[in-house]
C-alpha cells in the first residue's frame, strides 16, 4: 500500500483499517451484507471512499478520481481524518483504567 494511491478492494475490516491507516482514498465494491456495507457507506459518507455499485460504471470512476488531483486528495485528508493511528495505545490506557505507564 506504500506505493499506492489508490485502493480497490470490498471493504473488509481489515483492508479499510489498513487503507485508512495509510492514508489511502478507496473504490469500495462487492460488500457483503452486514458490516461490509456498513463500512462502505460510512466510507462514502466521511469522502474517504466511492462505492463502485452494479449500475456503476467502473472505468469511469477510476478514471474520475486518479484524473483529478484535488479529488484524490480531498478522499486522503478524509482517510487521514478518519483513521485512528493511536488506537492501540487508547485501548491500552482504557484496559487499564486510564492509568499512565512507561510506554507513553
Amino acid at each position: 500500500m506504500s506505493i499506492s494511491d489508490l485502493v480497490i478492494t470490498k471493504p473488509g475490516g481489515l483492508t479499510t483499517s489498513e487503507s485508512l491507516a495509510s492514508s489511502l482514498p478507496m473504490l469500495v465494491i462487492n460488500p457483503i451484507p452486514g458490516q461490509e456495507e456498513q463500512n462502505a457507506e460510512f466510507l462514502e459518507t466521511n469522502g474517504a471512499a466511492i462505492w463502485i455499485k452494479k449500475d456503476s460504471d467502473p472505468e469511469d470512476i477510476i478514471n474520475s478520481v486518479l484524473g483529478d488531483e484535488n479529488k484524490l486528495n480531498i478522499m486522503k485528508e478524509n482517510s487521514i481524518r478518519l483513521a485512528k493511528i493511536n488506537s492501540t495505545k487508547d485501548i491500552c490506557k482504557i484496559c487499564l483504567g486510564g492509568k499512565e505507564n512507561k510506554y507513553d
